[in-house]
């Protein structure tokens, strides 16, 4: 007995979730980088460890979650196999644009922790702001992705 398997839904979708995977994994460890600087000097000088630096590290963890409501829109369209091949562009392409988000917001991250050693009082909600802008990046794309998807 032959038994047949009808696939729907699902055109590489999950290449997004990857390519942002590998980005916000960067990410993550630039800003990781730059913070042990911080608590390297921090120690150094018998102060307390700064906690901000535990928000620089983590920032970049969000943008996977971008992929993943993304890499959803598309399964959930279950769009026709004949364009599998042209799904997996767009979610390249997504893929590529959050991942990038979150490379460069680990290295603003990084820059941070730089700057907190120097003054642990002044500037935080600016860099924060800034790492928020750069989130936009991520969200934009998982947005317009999502709009450029038929039926979503």
């Amino acid at each position: 007995m032959i038994s047949a398997t009808v696939v729907t839904g699902f055109g590489g979708h999950a290449i997004s979730l990857g390519i942002a995977g590998v980005g916000s994994a960067l990410g993550t460890g630039i800003a990781a980088m730059g913070a042990m600087g911080l608590w390297k000097q921090s120690l150094k000088e018998k102060k307390k460890l700064p906690s901000l630096a535990l928000v620089m590290v983590g920032m970049p963890l969000s943008q996977v979650i971008y992929a993943m409501i993304f890499m959803n829109a598309m399964i959930g369209a279950n769009l026709n196999p004949d364009s599998y091949f042209n799904q997996m562009i767009w979610s390249f392409f997504i893929g590529i644009a959050v991942a990038a988000s979150a490379i460069i917001q680990g290295k603003v991250g990084a820059s941070a922790c730089s700057n907190l050693a120097v003054d642990d009082k002044q500037g935080a909600g600016m860099y924060i702001a800034a790492m928020g802008i750069i989130e936009t990046v991520a969200l934009l794309a998982m947005v317009f992705g999502m709009g450029g998807i038929p039926g979503v």
